[in-house]
């Protein structure tokens, strides 16, 4: 099993590869994975895998707002 530092500097890396992907500031996408995984903590009662679909959520609105869609409340 990982230990929690390697899954956090994992999700650093894919921070900071999303950011150049899409052009945005790695403090902008590090703000939006940060609130994305305290929304989807709020009710979650299984924690493990909150990271994985942080980076999705982001990833798809980052994809979102490149295409000029609004973005989902």
């Amino acid at each position: 099993m990982p230990s929690p530092s390697s899954n956090e500097s994992h999700h650093e890396r894919a921070i900071e590869s999303l950011a150049e992907e899409s052009q945005v500031p790695v403090n902008e996408v590090a703000r939006l994975y940060e609130d994305a995984r305290a929304e989807l903590e709020a009710g979650a009662r299984i924690r493990n895998f909150l990271g994985i679909f942080a980076l999705r959520k982001v990833r798809k609105a980052l994809l979102e707002r490149s295409r000029g869609k609004p973005r989902a409340a």
